[in-house]
């Protein structure tokens, strides 16, 4: 019985092997989840006194201009397919006066880490402070490909200072090759004016605000405060307001309070919005502020969803630099049967023979939306495939390595062909084990037949016989 034990166990540890070295012949397959890896800076240049580079720490002193720029960029590999999605940069800048201005900037995105970074700007004078420069903002990037980079500067909007959670700037696609980048430019300020800007709707009293929520259509009031903060007079005070697009100023609601005028009264004009008014001469310490009303654009203007009005009011005594203060309007326009697209759903099937195959793809087309077909890119520089019929589609890479496959779900939505990736990106890596270059084969399998298992048994028997007669002669003779 034991001897029968003994052969059974030689043939599966001969089988085991036999499936071991057939694995080895075929690669292995793993299928990964995306994730996206960001990476960023921050750094300042004082620009008035020349600098070229951008370092952690500058000096500057009154009046001069610092130069800040958010480094960032998708770290993925080139080929990888991994987006950062909805990527957003908010730069902060502080308004209170002091000697150290910390700077700070956050770069992040719906699927990717968060970065955030620092720079200091130092002033010679505590009562200085350092005030961000409207219409300043400016978005390099690459509009080409990581082999062909072909890089645009574009003006954007000042919510990537002013707004809370800054700028939503684009889905940043995998690169080596190159980086994006946003600068602004900021004012090193003398205490002598101090401006206020607030708002809140026409409907309301006592509720001003630097911040607040509108509907399609609303009237808003807007205030700008000026404050002459230094101890010498301050003469022809201009008073100017910039509008944001779609925003339009109720023509004549511009009133001005001061000391001569407590009530307030109307001004003769409505520039407010165009090139500004002058609102008189101010000795140190004198206060004097301006109202006025503007509409906030019909539904038909706006996208679904939130739009974001940064309003800046600027306060310029003559012979001096401009100070401003912002207010930000958050409008919600709610959209009924708005069209719903979406791609839900991508998963593949891998083989040993580096051939992918789609198992399943789900997407959503609703409310007006309608799935044309899907742009399947495999993510090794092969040609696309564009099909309606996804599912069962396949693909053959030509050598081990990690692939990102993408499904781009096309749909028409309003007579326009709109696109969706989601979470249609599935990771796909081979990677084929070297075969051992030595092996120890038997070069004949066991014969397992009753002839073999007999003449194995008398041999055994046999080799006992002698081994017996041969201890027994060694004890007679002891």
């Amino acid at each position: 019985m034991k001897l029968f034990n003994t052969v059974r166990r030689l043939r599966k540890q001969l089988a085991a092997t036999a499936i071991v070295l057939t694995a080895i012949a075929f690669p292995v397959v793993s299928i990964a989840a995306q994730t996206v890896k960001l990476e960023g800076s921050l750094g300042v240049a004082n620009v008035t006194r020349g600098d070229t580079k951008y370092a952690r720490s500058v000096n500057a002193s009154y009046d001069q201009v610092v130069k800040l720029q958010v480094y960032y960029h998708n770290t993925e590999n080139p080929n990888s397919g991994k987006v950062a999605k909805n990527l957003t940069v908010k730069i902060n800048i502080p308004k209170a006066a002091g000697k150290t201005q910390t700077v700070s900037s956050k770069i992040s995105a719906s699927n990717a880490n968060t970065v955030k970074s620092t720079a200091t700007v130092k002033l010679d004078k505590s009562d200085a402070y350092l005030q961000y420069i409207p219409g300043s903002a400016v978005w390099k990037h690459n509009t080409g490909t990581n082999q062909k980079v072909k890089y645009v500067e574009t003006k954007i909007s000042d919510n990537v200072v002013n707004a809370g959670q800054g700028l939503r700037l684009e889905d940043e696609k995998p690169c080596y090759n190159f980086a994006a980048t946003v600068t602004v430019l900021a004012r090193v300020m003398r205490p002598g004016v101090l401006v206020t800007k607030q708002v809140e709707k026409a409907s309301e009293t006592g509720k001003w605000a630097s911040s607040n929520t509108a509907n399609p259509g609303d009237v808003l009031k807007y205030k700008i405060s000026y404050k002459n903060n230094g101890n010498t007079n301050q003469s022809d005070v201009v008073i100017r307001d910039s509008l944001p697009v779609k925003m339009s100023l109720v023509p004549n609601t511009t009133r001005l309070y001061n000391a001569t005028n407590p009530n307030g009264t109307l001004y003769n004009s409505n520039n407010i919005t165009r090139g500004g008014i002058v609102i008189g001469n101010y000795g140190p310490g004198a206060i004097a502020y301006i109202t006025f009303e503007v509409k906030v654009p019909a539904a038909t203007a706006l996208n679904c969803g939130e739009t974001t009005f940064t309003n800046v009011g600027v306060a310029r005594p003559k012979g001096m630099n401009e100070y401003y203060d912002s207010a930000v309007t958050t409008v919600n326009k709610v959209c009924e049967n708005q069209p719903v697209y979406s791609c839900d759903q991508f998963t593949l099937t891998a083989d040993k023979n580096r051939t992918v195959t789609v198992a399943k793809f789900s997407y959503t087309a609703k409310d007006g939306a309608t799935f044309n077909n899907a742009v399947l890119n495999w993510g090794d520089n092969s040609n696309e495939l564009t099909t309606n019929n996804v599912v069962g589609q396949k693909h053959t890479f030509a050598k081990d390595g990690e692939y990102t496959v993408r499904a781009t779900a096309h749909f028409t939505v309003n007579g326009k062909d709109v696109t969706s990736v989601g979470n249609c990106t599935q990771k796909v890596s081979f990677n084929t084990p070297t075969t051992p270059t030595t092996t120890t084969t038997p070069t004949e399998l066991p014969n397992t037949g009753a002839g073999e298992v007999i003449g194995l048994f008398a041999a055994v028997t046999a080799a006992g016989a002698i081994a017996h007669r041969f201890m027994s002669r060694r004890t007679v003779r002891g």
